[in-house]
C-alpha cells in the first residue's frame, strides 16, 4: 500500500464526508504524533472513531525525531507543529505522498516539489481508481466544498482535473 502522510485537518474533513474509512482501506495512512493528538481531542469531529482506528492498527502515529545540526522543521517557517511534522515524516521517508488541507504546507509543498493532495481530490483519485462511480465523486466532492474552505482556484483545479493529473495518486 503507497504511504500517505496526513495532517489532521484533512482526515477530520474526510471523516465529516464519510471517506476516512475508504481512505484506510486504500492507503498507508501515517499521521505525526502531533496531529494524533489533535484530531483525537474530546469534541472534535470524528475523535473517537480515530482513536478507535488507532487501536486497531489501522493506521500508523510517528514521532518526528528533531536533530540539533540539520532539524528539517526550522525550514518550514510558519507551519503549525502537525504539518511540520507531517512533511518531515514524509521528508524522512520519501516515498508516498502528503495529504494536507492546509494553505501553508501546500505551498510549501508546491515550492518545494513535494507530491501531494487535499481532501477535495481524494473522491476524484477514488473515482479514476474504479472504487467510486463518477456521479459519487462528485457527491463527495460537493460535500467536502460544503464541509471546508476551499479557494475558487483550488475548487477549479479538482473538478477539472484529468487521470493524468492525479495519475502519480492514483493506487493500483
Amino acid at each position: 500500500m503507497t504511504p500517505v502522510f496526513t495532517d489532521a485537518s484533512s482526515a477530520i474533513l474526510l471523516e465529516k464526508a464519510q471517506l476516512f474509512n475508504p481512505l484506510l482501506k486504500t492507503f498507508k495512512l501515517i499521521f505525526a504524533k502531533s496531529a494524533y493528538k489533535e484530531i483525537t481531542k474530546p469534541g472534535y469531529p470524528g475523535a473517537n472513531t480515530f482513536a478507535k482506528c488507532h487501536s486497531q492498527d489501522l493506521f500508523i502515529v510517528r514521532s518526528h525525531f528533531k536533530t540539533k545540526k540539520n532539524d528539517d522543521t526550522l525550514k518550514l517557517g510558519k507551519l503549525d507543529a502537525g504539518e511540520k511534522e507531517t512533511i518531515c515524516l514524509f521528508l524522512a521517508k520519501k516515498e508516498g505522498f502528503i495529504l494536507t488541507d492546509d494553505g501553508k504546507a501546500a505551498q510549501w509543498c508546491i515550492k518545494n516539489h513535494l507530491p501531494f493532495i487535499n481532501a477535495l481530490l481524494v473522491p476524484k483519485v477514488f473515482w479514476y481508481a474504479g472504487f467510486m462511480t463518477k456521479k459519487e465523486s462528485s457527491i463527495k466532492m460537493n460535500d467536502l466544498c460544503n464541509i471546508g474552505r476551499y479557494s475558487k482556484k483550488v475548487k477549479r483545479f479538482a473538478f477539472n482535473c484529468s487521470p493524468e493529473d492525479l495519475s502519480y495518486f492514483i493506487p493500483g
